[in-house]
C-alpha cells in the first residue's frame, strides 16, 4: 500500500479557484507548450555550445578557416538560446509550482542546496559564453585560452540538467521519499540516469535539426567561407540527428519502465501509449527522409522543412505523453493532499463555530506555567489544547497517559507511528528537559 505520510502536511493550494476551475486543463496545456519551447532552446544551447568549442578546436588544430567559421557561427544560437531558454523556463516553473505545489517545493528542499546550482551555475556559464563569443577575434592568437573559456562554460551548462532532472524525478515519484533522501540519492537512481541519457541524446538530435536549417541558409551566402561552413553544418546536422535518434529508440523504453508500477499502469490505462507509437512513427519517417539524402550536401529545402515539421509534431506528442506519466504518478498524492485539506478545513470551521457559541471556562491549565513554557518554545505553533492543527491536540496527548519522562523522550526522539495521519514531528533537542517536564505536567492537567 502506498504511504504518503512523508509528504508535508501543509495546506495545498488547489488552484485555480474563485470559479476558474474550468481553466485547469488550459494550465496543463500551457505547461506542455511552455515546456516544449523551453526545452528546445535548452537543447540548442547545450548542443551548439559543445559543437562551437569542437569546431573551434578542430579549426585551430587543422588551421582550417571553415571549421573556425562554423564554430563562430554557432556562438549566435548559443547566446540567443540561453536567454530565450531562461525566459521560457519561468513559465513551466510557475505552472508546476501552482499545479504540483506540495511536491515541487518539497522536492526542491530535499535536494537543496544543489538545486541552487541552477542559479549560480547559470550565471557563471552565461558570463563565460558571452566572454567566449565576444573575444573570438580578440583572442585569435591565444586560441588555447579562448578554447579553455569555452570548455569551462560548456562543462557548466552540462551540469545544470543534473540538478534539474534530480528535482523533477523526485517531485514525480513522492513514494520514493524518505527522511534522509538527498540530491545524490535522486541523481544516482536508474530512472534519473535513463532520463538524463535520453535528454542528452535528444539535445544532439534537436541541435542536428537546427544545424540542417542553419546550414540551408548559409549555403546560399555570397561569402565562400560561409557557404562551405553551411555544408559542414548540413553534414554535421544529419549525423547528429540520425545517430542520437536511433539510440533513443532503445533508451526510451528504459526510461518508461524505470518508473514505479502504479505510474506505468495509470499511463497505459489512460491511453498515453498511443503517443509513444505516434512519436516513434514520426521519428522513423524523419530518419527515412534524411537517410535518402545522407550523402547529398545540397539537401533540398523542402526535405529539411519536412523533417522540421515532422519532428515538431513528434516533440509535442512526446511532451504530452510525458505529462500524462507525470500526472499518473502524482495523482494519488494530490488526491490525498486535497482530501486532507478538506478535512482540516471542515474540522477547523466546526471548532471555530463551537468556540463562538460555547462560553469560555477557565481551568488550572490556563494559568499553569507549562502553557507559558510551551509558548516560549514554539510548541503551540503545531499543537493546541483542544483542536488538531499540524500535530494532535494536547488533550488527545494527555489521554495517552504519558509520564513527564516519556514526553521528554518523545520530544527528543519522536515516534511518528504513535500518531498515524499526522505530519511527523521533528526532534527538538534544543528544549531543556526540565522545561519539557513543566510542559508535560500542564498537558496531563488537561485530561
Amino acid at each position: 500500500m502506498t504511504d504518503f505520510r512523508i509528504i508535508p502536511g501543509d495546506i495545498p493550494l488547489p488552484l485555480p479557484t474563485m470559479g476558474l476551475e474550468f481553466m485547469e486543463p488550459f494550465f496543463h496545456g500551457l505547461l506542455i507548450v511552455a515546456w516544449v519551447v523551453h526545452i528546445l532552446f535548452i537543447n540548442v544551447l547545450l548542443g551548439a555550445s559543445l559543437a562551437s568549442v569542437y569546431f573551434n578546436s578542430k579549426g585551430h588544430k587543422e588551421k582550417n578557416p571553415i571549421f573556425d567559421r562554423v564554430g563562430y557561427l554557432l556562438t549566435t544560437p548559443v547566446t540567443i538560446s540561453e536567454n530565450m531558454g531562461a525566459l521560457w523556463g519561468v513559465a513551466p516553473l510557475l505552472l508546476v509550482s501552482i499545479l504540483l505545489t506540495p511536491l515541487f517545493y518539497s522536492s526542491s528542499i530535499l535536494i537543496s542546496p544543489h538545486w541552487l546550482h541552477i542559479i549560480y551555475g547559470n550565471v557563471v556559464a552565461f558570463l563565460l559564453s558571452y566572454l567566449y563569443k565576444y573575444t573570438w577575434h580578440t583572442l585569435e592568437h591565444r586560441k588555447t585560452l579562448h578554447i579553455f573559456i569555452g570548455v569551462v562554460g560548456v562543462a557548466l551548462f552540462y551540469t545544470l540538467p543534473l540538478a534539474f532532472m534530480s528535482n523533477v524525478q523526485l517531485a514525480m515519484t513522492p513514494t520514493t521519499w524518505t527522511y534522509t533522501t538527498n540530491f545524490w540519492d535522486a541523481l544516482l537512481r536508474p530512472d534519473t540516469f535513463f532520463r538524463l541519457v535520453h535528454f542528452y541524446l535528444a539535445t544532439f538530435a534537436v541541435t542536428g535539426v537546427f544545424m540542417l536549417v542553419y546550414g540551408m541558409y548559409k549555403r546560399r551566402s555570397k561569402d565562400e567561407v560561409d557557404r562551405q561552413a553551411g555544408i559542414v553544418l548540413t553534414r554535421t546536422g544529419k549525423t547528429w540527428f540520425i545517430i542520437p535518434t536511433a539510440l533513443n529508440f532503445f533508451v526510451g523504453p528504459l526510461v518508461l519502465f524505470s518508473f514505479p508500477d502504479y505510474g506505468i499502469e495509470a499511463f497505459f490505462a489512460n491511453g498515453y501509449f498511443w503517443g509513444i507509437i505516434l512519436t516513434v512513427v514520426l521519428a522513423l519517417y524523419a530518419l527515412y527522409q534524411l537517410l535518402k539524402d545522407f550523402f547529398n550536401d545540397d539537401i533540398p529545402d523542402r526535405r529539411v522543412w519536412t523533417v522540421v515539421a515532422v519532428m515538431v509534431i513528434a516533440i509535442i506528442s512526446m511532451a504530452s505523453l510525458r505529462h500524462g506519466m507525470r500526472m499518473g504518478l502524482v495523482k494519488p498524492v494530490l488526491e490525498a493532499s486535497h482530501a486532507k485539506t478538506e478535512l482540516f478545513q471542515k474540522e477547523s470551521m466546526a471548532a471555530f463555530e463551537e468556540a463562538k457559541t460555547k462560553p469560555k471556562t477557565y481551568t488550572q491549565g490556563d494559568t499553569y506555567p507549562g502553557k507559558t513554557m510551551a509558548e516560549k518554545h514554539g510548541c503551540l505553533a503545531c499543537h493546541s489544547e483542544r483542536v488538531k492543527i499540524v500535530g494532535p491536540s494536547y488533550r488527545d496527548i494527555a489521554a495517552k497517559g504519558y509520564s513527564p519522562e516519556q514526553i521528554v523522550e518523545l520530544v527528543y526522539q519522536p515516534k511518528p507511528d504513535n500518531w498515524p495521519g499526522y505530519m511527523p514531528m521533528p526532534p527538538m533537542p534544543q528544549v531543556p528537559a526540565e522545561d519539557i517536564k513543566v510542559i508535560a505536567e500542564w498537558i496531563n492537567s488537561l485530561k
